[in-house]
């Protein structure tokens, strides 16, 4: 009789820790809405010839292999019963028994896979990512989904295991080509146009001029014309690390290959389930990224970052039509661009002599001591040439760019330069490395860029007040990108800060 009270007791026991170890979700597939062309858009369907499609939805059979991963140590659950399937095929319901070596007072992962098997790999799960059916020709024909969810959360949200480039190549050049494109790790890739072709003369080419293959190997596109170029990214297998690096596009037009070019270099993580736009033009020769960040051709425009302080900044340089042009110089403290730059016909050096300051300066053994530290309104040159809502930029504006936005060595419209994207939104500026004059001309184009800051070096004893700073860059092995300071008299950019009301 006690044997049989303590088999009770035990069973009894057993049952109430299985409950406790027993976990619910709700299983919801992506929703169809995949409308959004932002720049790293996250998506979830398959590239058509008309979109982004997806039908990817739960019915009777379905299977999901589900990890929990805890203190490094991964370990794999029954694979649970697909319940209450909703009427749309979107949401549907399982429940897990966590194992028992699971701490259930510590966090822990757990890691869904449905469409494709998977497996432990040390502390990793990975995803057999063979998109293709047995007999299958095409590899959009089923959809591996995954999810990952901390201790406590109940919704299994499943995103698609791939990534996407779409890529829009403008032809600028005056003849059609034929152009091929592959990717670092490509799984498989297809090109298409986009639904409207905008030709040369301002027209729509209509469906028989059009060649809309969406599993052909190469595109036609006429001058003038923007093909669509889309790529699956599969460049690694394991569902834990989503993240892709160094995706390259290799142009091949004619049959020969062109300039290769980073096609994800705005994006050194590439996060799976998401699609990244971008637009890159061919002008007969090579490929370079264009620059679509501003909304118009109306410059300069106010472009928000979505920076701490709040800083907005202008899309190009003052005396500048576009993002990549050069602009105007001009030496530190001058409103006037110039393109000869000495110490004789610097303004504020009297009679030539960089220890005979007349203004903006703290130094008795550097001239005037007037005690002013930043430029005053009629001596900024965004104020002067923009109008009273433009300003040159403060220390502090330049370092916030610098650490809250993402910064890129590329090419637009043919000239080098930093890109910065804001890390919170899809709004990016571009400085041209369009270099800097001194006495000897003009320097480091396409290499450098100097960009004035509105005050002087005025803290550093290490350095004479005859030095300003800037926001500054080199590219190369020995290259930085900071705020430095340069000599006052030498020649450098500005880009303007907005402070007024929009």
């Amino acid at each position: 009789m006690i044997a049989l009270l303590a088999c009770v007791v035990l069973l009894t026991s057993c049952e109430e820790d299985i409950e406790k170890r027993q976990v619910k979700f709700t299983a919801m597939m992506p929703s169809d809405d995949l409308s959004s062309s932002r720049l790293g858009s996250i998506i979830n369907g398959m590239p058509t010839a008309d979109g982004f499609n997806l039908n990817a939805k739960w019915k009777d059979g379905d299977n999901i292999q589900i990890f929990v991963r805890q203190d490094g140590k991964v370990y794999q659950v029954e694979s649970p019963t697909i319940n209450d399937i909703s009427s749309d095929g979107k949401t549907c319901s399982f429940q897990i028994t966590l194992p028992k070596s699971v701490n259930r007072d510590k966090d822990y992962d757990i890691i869904g896979v449905t469409g494709v098997e998977a497996q432990i790999d040390g502390s990793n799960v990975v995803a057999l990512c063979n998109l293709k059916r047995e007999g299958s020709e095409r590899f959009d024909e089923i959809f591996p989904m995954w999810f990952t969810c901390k201790k406590g959360t109940n919704q299994a949200k499943f995103r698609h295991l791939c990534t996407y480039e779409i890529l829009y190549v403008k032809n600028v050049s005056d003849a059609s080509i034929t152009f091929k494109h592959s990717g670092y790790k490509v799984l498989s890739r297809w090109y298409i146009y986009s639904a409207s072709i905008l030709l040369s003369d301002g027209s729509i080419a209509g469906e028989q001029d059009v060649k809309n293959d969406a599993v052909s190997d190469e595109i036609t596109i006429p001058a003038g014309a923007t093909g669509t170029i889309v790529s699956c990214y599969i460049p690694i297998t394991i569902i834990a690390d989503v993240t892709i690096d160094n995706a390259k596009l290799k142009a091949v037009v004619n049959g020969k290959d062109v300039t290769s070019i980073d096609a994800m270099t705005s994006y050194k993580t590439q996060a799976r389930g998401n699609a990244y736009y971008m637009e890159v033009n061919w002008d007969g020769t090579a490929l370079y990224f264009s620059n679509e960040y501003c909304p118009d051709t109306n410059h300069p425009h106010i472009i928000d970052l979505g920076l701490p302080s709040g800083t907005k900044w202008a899309c190009c340089n003052i005396g500048a039509n576009i993002p990549s042009e050069c602009g105007g110089y001009f030496a530190w403290g001058e409103t006037t661009p110039k393109t000869y730059f000495t110490k004789a016909n610097y303004k504020w050096y009297s009679g030539g002599n960089d220890h005979n300051i007349t203004k903006y300066n703290q130094k008795s053994n550097y001239g005037t001591v007037d005690g002013r530290t930043e430029l005053e309104l009629e001596d900024d040159a965004a104020y002067v040439n923009w109008g009273q809502k433009w300003r040159m930029p403060s220390r502090s504006q330049s370092i916030e760019l610098l650490d809250d936005c993402t910064s890129e060595w590329t090419k637009v419209n043919g000239m080098y330069g930093y890109l910065f994207k804001s890390k919170t939104n899809n709004n990016a500026v571009f400085f041209p490395a369009d270099g800097y004059y001194t006495a000897n001309g003009l320097q480091g184009l396409e290499s450098a860029g100097i960009y004035w800051l509105n005050i002087y070096n005025y803290f550093n004893n290490n350095y004479g007040t005859d030095k300003a700073l800037s926001l500054s860059f080199l590219h190369g092995e020995m290259g930085w990108l900071n705020v430095a300071i340069l000599a006052r008299q030498c020649g450098g950019s500005v880009r303007a800060v907005y402070v007024g009301q929009e």
